[in-house]
């Protein structure tokens, strides 16, 4: 990769319990965070205003609970996405599958083929 290209791609961040960021630390990425409540919300709010992030990562459970208008932000933002993975108690049931993100932040639909 040369040097032009590393300065312009895009970081992925991790909003989760410790457990899940320890993973993902394991896996290689820098920036994880093990927040919760309200704290969490403001990381994410932080985060989704910095645009050197292209993906954030935030299990279920924290979006689920987090406030009407951060939750209506996330939707209303293409990029970064936001990608609701399930935590240590397993998935929520009305969660939304990477494809339907992808489609609604992209216009992309991974799932026609052709």
């Amino acid at each position: 990769m040369s040097e032009k290209e590393a300065q312009h791609r895009e970081k992925l961040a991790v909003i989760a319990d410790s457990a899940t960021c320890v993973g993902f630390r394991l896996a290689g990425v820098e920036s994880t965070f093990a927040l919760s409540g309200k704290q969490a919300e403001d990381k994410l709010s932080e985060l989704l205003s910095d645009s050197s992030y292209g993906i954030i990562i935030v299990t279920e459970r924290m979006l689920e609970s987090a406030d009407w208008r951060l939750k209506k932000r996330v939707e209303a933002t293409a990029k970064p996405i936001v990608v609701p993975i399930a935590d240590m108690a397993g998935p929520i049931e009305q969660s939304e599958s990477i494809s339907v993100l992808i489609k609604r932040a992209l216009g992309l639909d991974l799932s026609k083929k052709k």
